[in-house]
């Protein structure tokens, strides 16, 4: 097997320390020397883009909120499945390099990074502000601790913070290892309706993950 090819590397001031590596053809994520992501690993990311932009398809200017980029799989398959000029997709990323390397290493189109603003601020900083903006908003916890961050994307605040900052209809989208009956209950009584489904990360691979779908404005459980 070959080795790990270097494409970049990066120490922010905080000591957290970022990668980005190539083998066979693969691009591979590290934060802290260890392994988060890979390029190969998107199928979940992929489906559930494609599930977020259908109903936005016919909108001339779908505004998507992405929150980590990771190996920027994601951002790709909203691309892709949203490909009006005027589409823009806003990505939060505690790592400062994130739109170089996205630009360099990850676009798969080159006209995606065009659409792309790239902003380093904590969840909290950035979302809690915003109100009705958004048509879709990406999280993946995991990811997001990964980054040595102590904000608890599914929590009841922070549920809150993206659903007031989704639009009437909005679609709040989250990828994690496994379900969790309590983060439904806290959605659906944030006024979202929630489905979850497992999907292989790798097609035809043995490892799953859950996607969330969770849309805003259906009905309000009461407490």
């Amino acid at each position: 097997m070959k080795p790990y090819s270097p494409l970049e590397e990066w120490t922010e001031s905080t000591d957290l320390s970022f990668g980005l590596y190539e083998r066979d053809g693969v691009k591979y994520y590290q934060v802290n020397g260890q392994p988060i992501a890979s390029s190969k690993e998107s199928f979940c990311e992929t489906e559930l883009a494609s599930m977020m932009a259908r109903p936005f398809r016919p909108a001339k200017q779908p505004k998507i909120l992405v929150v980590g980029l990771g190996i920027g799989n994601i951002v790709n398959a909203f691309a892709e499945a949203l490909p009006q000029k005027k589409a823009s997709f806003e990505i939060l990323d505690i790592n400062s390099k994130s739109f170089s390397w996205f630009k360099e290493h990850l676009a798969l189109d080159p006209d995606t990074p065009e659409k792309c603003e790239f902003f380093s601020e904590r969840v909290v900083d950035y979302v809690k502000p915003k109100s009705g903006i958004y048509n879709g908003i990406f999280i993946d916890p995991e990811l997001w601790r990964s980054y040595g961050q102590d904000e608890e994307l599914t929590s009841k605040p922070y549920i809150n913070y993206f659903v007031n900052a989704l639009k009437m209809g909005g679609l709040l989208g989250v990828v994690t290892e496994r379900p969790d009956k309590i983060v439904v209950g806290r959605m659906e009584r944030s006024g979202l309706e929630v489905n979850v489904e497992r999907f292989p990360s790798v097609v035809g691979g043995k490892r799953q993950r859950t996607i969330w779908l969770a849309k805003k404005g259906h009905y309000q459980k009461s407490h």
